[in-house]
């Protein structure tokens, strides 16, 4: 394991990826590997270009699908304008479950500071679960509002992944 006057350790116990001082630079070589522990490495690589480290890999994609999460809401808002009914309701829900989540995501982000990687995963994990509620309340439906909100929880539950999978590797 990397100590705190090591800038880097690749690898540590069972060859997982150990970052040390959150404050050395890293090379995109290492972040690469970093995506590589990631349930969707491509994804991960371009949110997380340009990050220093671990933590700041973290950082930037909860910063990603935070702003994600409001644009959902924004849109479920928007449609649940001219909604009826079932539909209504269900977007009612995913404005309702993108909000907590966006708070929740705001909160990640201030564990990071505070360095409380229980409190971190149980944020992140929050926020899947709020985007998984979303996509229970829609299904079944067919209709066009329905099939953006399901695309673009798609694309979230993936962000949401890979920022849990990237906070395991933040050593405080």
């Amino acid at each position: 394991m990397a100590s705190k006057g090591n800038p880097i350790s690749l690898l540590g116990p069972r060859g997982k990826m150990q970052w040390g001082n959150d404050k050395s630079p890293t090379s995109s070589n290492a972040l690469s590997k970093l995506c590589a522990d990631v349930d969707f490495p491509h994804l991960c690589e371009e949110i997380i270009k340009g990050a220093s480290d671990a933590k700041n890999a973290t950082q930037m994609a909860i910063q990603s699908l935070s702003l994600r999460a409001t644009h959902a809401k924004a849109l479920a808002l928007k449609l649940c304008s001219t909604a009826s009914g079932y539909l209504k309701s269900s977007l009612d829900t995913c404005a309702d479950v993108y909000d907590d989540a966006v708070d929740s995501l705001q909160t990640s982000l201030d564990n990071i500071q505070g360095g409380d990687k229980g409190a971190l995963f149980s944020n992140l994990s929050a926020v899947v679960t709020d985007i998984v509620t979303c996509d229970d309340t829609i299904k079944g439906g067919d209709e066009d509002p329905q099939a953006v909100i399901a695309k673009s929880n798609k694309v979230m539950k993936k962000l949401g992944s890979n920022c849990l999978a990237l906070a395991d590797e933040i050593h405080f």
